[in-house]
């Protein structure tokens, strides 16, 4: 299975910045888990989920609540506009995790070594009008010797344009994506040594 999501071709329109920025962010995803060796955490979508579903459960609610009363009750307008209030509080709730305390994260997750626990979260990022890639990778490494415990945490950030990945054709070449991520990662991991 791991050899076939790695074969497979990855072909994006290579005007669209964001069809690339999604075409790395995948291929990214998947070194992590399948080569990386990580565990992804669903954190953040699971927080996402929740607070959507909430938000549809006031509101299925407020319908099935009018639905079975008439609607010229005073108490029936009253639950209809609290379950629309509360269904726009909620939506509001996971756009405001999304662009405060997600933003650009891409991949989290840990995997354990014979040090320790890793701990990884990504983020990735575009800005408008430029053809770069940029990569912000923070790692957190925490293990136990037989007199304490160590806690150590680096930060990197990287760039690179996606022609050196992409062809002509919009064809991402994950040989060459999958050598700079590597590379990305080997130097990040070689600040955590003292």
């Amino acid at each position: 299975m791991t050899s076939e999501i790695n074969t497979r071709a990855i072909k994006v329109d290579n005007s669209s910045l964001a069809d690339l920025k999604n075409a790395c962010d995948e291929a990214l995803k998947e070194y992590l888990e399948s080569k990386g060796g990580y565990k992804q955490s669903h954190r953040h979508t699971d927080t996402k989920l929740v607070l959507g579903y909430l938000g549809c459960a006031f509101a299925a609610a407020g319908s099935y609540y009018g639905y079975i009363h008439p609607f010229e009750l005073p108490a029936t307008k009253f639950w209809t506009l609290v379950s629309v209030v509360l269904y726009y509080l909620f939506n509001a709730l996971m756009m405001a995790y999304a662009y405060f305390v997600e933003r650009d994260t891409i991949f989290s997750g840990t995997k354990t070594t014979a040090n320790g626990t890793q701990t990884i979260s990504v983020g990735s990022n575009v800005k408008h009008y430029s053809p770069y890639y940029d990569l912000e990778i923070h790692m957190e490494f925490s293990g136990k010797t037989a007199s304490s415990t160590t806690k150590k945490s680096t930060h990197q950030q990287f760039s690179t344009a996606f022609r050196y990945w992409f062809d002509e054709d919009g064809v991402l070449a994950h040989d060459l994506f999958e050598a700079d991520i590597a590379k990305f990662f080997a130097n990040t991991e070689a600040t955590h040594v003292e």
